[in-house]
Parts: C-alpha cells; sequence; structure tokens
C-alpha cells in the first residue's frame, strides 16, 4: 500500500501538468470557436446583404416607395423648373461679372487717360 502511495505522490505533479494541458487545450479551442463562430456570422450577414441587393436589382419596377402617378409628375415638373432657374441665375450672375468687369477695365482706363494727361501738363510745363 505503501508503495502504491510513494507512487501515486510522485506521479502527482505529472497528473497536475496533464489535467493542465487539457484545460488550456479546451480554452485555445473555445478561443477558435468562438472566433470562427464570430466569422461565419459575419459572412453570413454578407451573404444576406448581398441577395437583398439581388432582389432589388431584380426588382427595378417596383420602387421601396410608391408615389401616386400625379406626384411624380409633379416633381418632375418642379425639377424641369428648377433646372430653368439655376440656368437663369447662373446666366444672369455670368452677365453681372461681365460687366462689373467692363466697368472696372472703363475707370481704369479713364484713370491711366487722367494719368497721362498730367504727365504730359507737367512735363510741358518742366521742359
Amino acid at each position: 500500500m505503501t508503495d502504491a502511495w510513494v507512487l501515486f505522490e510522485k506521479s502527482l505533479p505529472v497528473i497536475f501538468f496533464l489535467v493542465g494541458l487539457v484545460i488550456v487545450y479546451f480554452i485555445i479551442r473555445e478561443m477558435r470557436l468562438v472566433y470562427s463562430r464570430t466569422r461565419l456570422a459575419q459572412l453570413e450577414l454578407e451573404r444576406e446583404k448581398i441577395n437583398l441587393l439581388k432582389a432589388d436589382m431584380e426588382q427595378r419596377g417596383r420602387p421601396f416607395f410608391r408615389i401616386a402617378p400625379a406626384d411624380l409628375e409633379e416633381l418632375r415638373q418642379l425639377d424641369d423648373e428648377n433646372a430653368g432657374l439655376e440656368t437663369d441665375i447662373l446666366a444672369r450672375h455670368t452677365a453681372v461679372e461681365k460687366r462689373l468687369k467692363r466697368l472696372e477695365s472703363k475707370v481704369a482706363l479713364t484713370k491711366l487717360d487722367r494719368m497721362i494727361e498730367k504727365i504730359k501738363r507737367e512735363e510741358e510745363r518742366l521742359g
């Protein structure tokens, strides 16, 4: 009996070591399973998104929201009117800028003409 007890006491660290290895194995295994389950869930979500996009692309005639034809026609008219107004605004803005530039050029030309006249008078007076 004492031989069995001594043998058990000497093999106790080995048994603890083996039990520790088994625990570490299960911990690592669970970590890998958690990671792979998370990745599989992400892939499944992406697959569902792709399927929804495919279904949406196949369903071209039926939009997500329905608008009455009269309302749709009114929206189109408003879009056309807005585009026309934007074009008019741009044209008038461009015209105003060009007129301002022309006015500035005339003012600068007049100033330069006056300066030339002053210089000529000074030259005549001195020379």
